[in-house]
């Protein structure tokens, strides 16, 4: 297939081909299949915006426009079965852990008839937008190294499944994290937002053994020192003290909670003056460990902003439900891709995909000298 490429273009598949081997990809279906994913991934690399199949199959024209919109509608291929994939690479990768689960809403403001799509309060627009949501579950390496999304499931709202299938974000939540604990993948600790420190949800959480971390809602009922009351009237009562090395005001206790039992709760007052609390079944866990876990939930943040920016999450126009779903899995193919990609650990997705980008329009020609007239401080950009 590479040698139906434009030469320019043939050394980014190559790699991509390169890049999904390691994945072990081969293992999923036949090699038409394979091929096809690799061509769409490097499409997805490649492209900035609107990566259609007709403009993949312009650009990259080793097979035609219909036989991508096969693979994206009626090839046998499991999407559960491509983040196994993901999964199996990061046992492998043989390196300590956390997971960290969010949703993100991909806007669909004229979708109208999606079936998946519905009507979402945006915490980041601070209204609701019309679009669908996509529950992820991503493992991160303690060493900052690698983020690699291991689980994802698309919420369906009610209107359009039966009653007795429809399912809520935090069951869907529940079925990816008990499949990733099964399978033996070194986890340490599982940190959420506010959402996902339901009760319900937290017990099942200790029940597989997992230590969680989350974000109590400020109306939560705790006892402490006798006395029932919510963790928005406690806070004012506790001295909090300066924390140099998180740059924050915080104090740790013990207290419980009718919906979880015992619980280490931490009471932070930010440099904005706004009050959080942070809780987790770790009783013996100290204030420091507890912040910065809490911080190291910010990965998936990214993962959305790269997904969105540079793997066109947005940019499905299908309103076939495979071809969404598999969409989705393919953009999150792509983010493991371009870490993969990269020539150093700290080398960020972006610059993955620019130096791709600029090593195909240069085609190995080095760029003209910069003028005279350009000051020197200049001459790198001129």
């Amino acid at each position: 297939m590479a040698s139906r490429l434009y030469r320019t273009t043939r050394q980014l598949f190559v790699a991509v081909e390169r890049t999904l081997l390691r994945l072990q990809l081969s293992s999923l279906g036949t090699p038409t299949l394979t091929a096809l994913i690799t061509l769409v991934v490097t499409g997805l690399i490649l492209l900035d915006a609107r990566p259609t199949q007709t403009r993949l199959a312009r650009f990259l024209p080793a097979r035609c426009h219909d036989a991508l919109n096969r693979l994206s509608r009626q090839m046998p291929f499991s999407s559960r079965a491509l983040l196994a994939l993901l999964l199996a690479f990061a046992k492998r990768l043989g390196r300590d852990g956390y997971l960290v689960l969010d949703d993100v809403i991909v806007e669909k403001a004229r979708a109208k008839y999606l079936r998946w799509a519905a009507r979402i309060y945006s915490f980041k627009e601070k209204r609701s937008v019309w679009g669908f949501q996509v529950i992820v579950l991503l493992w991160c390496s303690s060493d900052g190294q690698w983020r690699i999304p291991v689980g994802f499931r698309l919420w369906r709202p009610k209107r359009s499944c039966r009653k007795t299938r429809y399912q809520t974000k935090l069951q869907l939540a529940e079925t990816l994290v008990r499949a990733v604990v099964q399978s033996g993948l070194p986890i340490h600790y599982i940190v959420g937002d506010t959402h996902y420190t339901a009760g319900w949800f937290t017990k099942r959480l200790a029940h597989l053994g997992l230590v969680w971390q989350g974000t109590l809602d400020p109306k939560t009922k705790v006892l402490w020192r006798g006395k029932q009351q919510s963790v928005r009237d406690l806070a004012p009562k506790l001295k909090v003290k300066w924390r140099s090395q998180l740059q924050v005001r915080a104090t740790a206790l013990r207290v419980y909670a009718p919906k979880y039992g015992h619980i280490r709760l931490v009471v932070v007052k930010n440099r904005h003056g706004n009050w959080e609390y942070l809780v987790t079944n770790a009783l013996h866990a100290d204030l420091t460990t507890i912040v910065e876990r809490k911080r190291r939930r910010w990965p998936i943040e990214t993962v959305f902003r790269d997904s969105k920016q540079f793997a066109s999450l947005e940019a499905c126009q299908c309103r076939v439900d495979q071809a969404l779903v598999r969409h989705v899995a393919l953009v999150f193919l792509t983010c493991v891709v371009l870490q993969l990609l990269r020539d150093s650990p700290d080398e960020a997705v972006a610059t993955v995909k620019e130096r791709w980008q600029l090593a195909i329009l240069r085609d190995g020609e080095r760029p003209p000298l910069p003028l005279r007239a350009c000051p020197a401080e200049l001459r790198p950009t001129a």
